[in-house]
């Protein structure tokens, strides 16, 4: 018992503790996320490629390892149920080599996997006149382009690159409902961010049928190769409840901030459902007050 308080006055305050906690769950609001994909590489994932020498399933490691060479007309894909719905994509990726004007690419496209038509949404880790960088690119059906790398003129901040060798988590997002699309590389070993942005006015992107690698369209160096390995691939359709979202993971706007959340790797492809809590409401809480005053008041008579 609280020393000083009496056990008539006990009672009602714990009645009126587990009223605001009722309430809290109450106000709890969801997101649901359908997950469409997802691979950890333990077992064979079935990937298609045109050149399975270089770009394969290691069955030692668990992931897949991929070399990317500039006018070869590679490809890698896996086709995915996605019709233009809001979604969230994230991959680990280990670099282990990016030759210079040679890139690794992954994303969402179609048929034809061209890199610089549309429709295509990809993530990209290129060795450049800027060093290595990282891009967000989105062409959508009618081929207008947008795209955003992590070099200071591109996105408005400090150049940011990435190291062959530091293992990245990637996280991309497109948002049907907010007409943004948004990256955030974050290093594997602690989770704190490398560099994000979120580009804003993506619309007409529509369905696309597949995850993808590719080279096709690259002509810059036949002689430069990107070679590295990807994990635990996951893709989710998200369908959020709120406006916002909370995350430790901040992408930069230019002076504005937004947040994507990053979640574990999943081996699943069940559809599941993954809650954030909000805010209590203000008039949940003071009901919930009110009805433990009158408590309280009762107890006294």
């Amino acid at each position: 018992m609280i020393k000083g308080l009496p056990r008539r006055h006990l009672r009602p305050m714990v009645i009126a503790f587990l009223i605001l906690a009722s309430a809290a769950g109450i106000a709890t609001s969801a997101e649901t996320t359908s997950i469409i994909y997802s691979t950890d590489f333990s077992s064979d994932p079935g990937w298609v490629t045109n050149n399975p020498y270089t770009n394969h399933w290691d069955s030692v490691k668990g992931m897949f390892h991929y070399t990317l060479r500039d006018s070869t007309n590679t490809f890698v894909y896996k086709k995915i149920p996605y019709m233009g719905e809001s979604f969230r994509l994230e991959y680990d990726l280990y670099s282990l080599k990016t030759d210079f004007q040679s890139s690794f690419r992954f994303g969402l496209g179609h048929r034809d996997m061209y890199i610089n038509q549309g429709t295509t949404i990809l993530s990209e880790f290129e060795s450049g006149p800027y060093g290595n960088i990282m891009w967000l690119r989105v062409i959508d059906q009618a081929n207008q382009r947008r795209e955003v790398s992590s070099y200071s003129q591109s996105y408005g901040g400090p150049s940011v690159r990435f190291s062959d060798g530091t293992p990245y988590h990637v996280i991309m997002e497109y948002s049907r409902e907010r007409k943004t699309a948004g990256i955030s590389v974050s290093f594997l070993s602690n989770g704190s961010t490398l560099w994000g942005y979120t580009l804003s006015g993506i619309t007409n992107l529509g369905p696309l049928d597949r995850l993808y690698l590719s080279t096709i369209g690259d002509f810059e160096n036949p002689s430069a190769a990107a070679e590295g390995d990807i994990d635990n691939v996951a893709m989710r359709l998200v369908f959020p409840s709120t406006p916002s979202a909370t995350s430790p993971t901040t992408m930069m706007t230019g002076g504005e901030t937004r947040t994507v959340t990053r979640t574990p790797p999943l081996t699943s492809t069940v559809p599941v459902t993954t809650t954030k809590e909000s805010p209590v409401p203000s008039l949940i809480a003071i009901s919930a007050l009110a009805v433990a005053a009158l408590i309280l008041l009762a107890s006294r008579k």
